[in-house]
């Protein structure tokens, strides 16, 4: 089949085949400690407010920091920035873990510990989408560009998976632990990767950077459609899947520590088997359907775990909402990558990882706050219904989508 060869033929170059494998690698470990850190404070407090909480202390200076990292992108070796990120990150891992060991952690240090991993991470997202077209040709950009959505897609969905199991199994601790040796294994497979020159950009203050990022989204409906959608999705889809799943597993299914492993398990098999499907067959379907297909089973996958006492039946729903997340995490992706003129890429990536970055917090500590007021399950079916009055207000009016299906201006 001819779409195979060229889906696959990103993978042919050292570099972004060291770079694909460096950034899953430390990807995992990361989200990896993004569920352990809000187990162990549910643990501590049994308030869902607390461990929306600690989301929200680590996704906030993300937002504050990305822009920042997507203008540096356009200035500065993209790798730089990413190593730092990634060697910092891994320091407050070992920190996170020694503190563990010592008995002393309590919400209000895990929540400022949490700031420092927000600042850090902040200047991972932008590098990490903008370094793509610098390491494949041209030609190969599409098939390059569904890699790393599949890497940083993959990467939230297994790493939570893995938590959820070891966390099950053995505690905080090794979860932390495994988060370090992520990060080491990560940073020494890029350490050999070579990246072509970036294209030089006009050196401006970075307030106006910024907004001139901002104007070339917001001149291009196509663009715009992309950011709403992920803020939606993260506000009020994504949350499950990491910082309240925690609270799902406890307060809908009463399962404790057992159900947080079977549900962020379920969900990675979900992500796994759609996210390898749209990585090599993706050029077979256009966008636009595959946009519109995910988020409306992403609501659908929702609202069946709020409305459903059953486990088996949740699993399901994990596993659906899993697939869904793994699809529109591609597929938003590839539309921008395809979309941005190279001058632009840092700027934009930035502004987009900024909307998922926005939504998550957001929801996450609403979310929390109306789980100790009302239920989780409440929580579940309102956001579920969100996300669908949100899929048919999309479709009406952006005609299915169709502007993901756009190419270069």
């Amino acid at each position: 089949m001819p779409a195979q060869p060229s889906a696959l033929r990103a993978l042919s170059h050292q570099s972004f085949l060291l770079f694909f494998i460096g950034v899953s690698i430390a990807t995992t470990g990361q989200f990896m400690q993004s569920l352990a850190v809000p187990f162990y404070v549910n643990e501590l407090t049994d308030s869902n407010w607390w461990v929306g909480s600690s989301a929200f202390a680590v996704l906030i200076p993300s937002l504050i920091v990305t822009p920042v990292a997507g203008i540096w992108c356009d200035r500065i070796s993209r790798k730089a920035i990413l190593f730092g990120s990634f060697c910092l990150q891994l320091i407050m891992s070992a920190v996170f873990l020694a503190l563990f060991l010592a008995d002393v952690l309590n919400p209000w240090l895990i929540v400022g510990l949490q700031v420092v991993v927000g600042v850090a991470s902040g200047f991972q997202w932008a590098p990490t989408q903008a370094m793509t077209a610098l390491l494949v040709p041209p030609e190969d950009l599409l098939s390059a560009v569904r890699f790393v959505s599949l890497s940083f897609t993959a990467g939230r969905a297994f790493g939570p998976a893995m938590a959820g199991l070891t966390l099950w199994l053995w505690g905080p601790g090794p979860a932390f632990a495994v988060t370090i040796v992520g990060f080491f294994i990560g940073l020494a497979f890029m350490v050999p990767m070579r990246l072509r020159p970036a294209e030089p950009v006009q050196r401006e203050p970075l307030l106006m950077q910024f907004r001139q990022g901002v104007d070339y989204i917001w001149r291009r409906s196509e663009m715009r459609l992309v950011v709403v959608t992920s803020f939606v999705v993260a506000s009020v889809g994504a949350v499950f899947a990491f910082a309240l799943v925690a609270s799902v597993a406890d307060d809908v299914f009463s399962l404790g520590d057992g159900g947080l492993g079977w549900l962020t398990a379920i969900f990675g098999l979900g992500s796994l088997v759609v996210g390898m499907y749209v990585t090599v067959f993706g050029d077979l379907h256009a966008r636009s359907r595959v946009e519109m297909t995910a988020v409306g089973v992403y609501a659908a996958g929702v609202l069946l775990i709020g409305a459903t006492p059953w486990l088996a039946i949740g699993l399901l729903g994990y596993f659906i909402f899993g697939a869904a997340h793994m699809a529109h995490g591609v597929t938003v992706n590839s539309a921008l990558q395809v979309q941005v003129d190279e001058q632009y890429r840092g700027r934009v990536m930035s502004v987009w990882m900024m909307s998922v970055l926005a939504g998550l917090p957001l929801g996450s500590l609403v979310g929390g706050f109306l789980g100790d007021l009302v239920s989780m399950r409440f929580v579940l079916l309102l956001y579920g219904g969100l996300l669908a009055a949100f899929w048919v207000i999309a479709v009406i009016r952006s005609d299915g989508f169709a502007g993901l299906d756009l190419g270069h201006d």
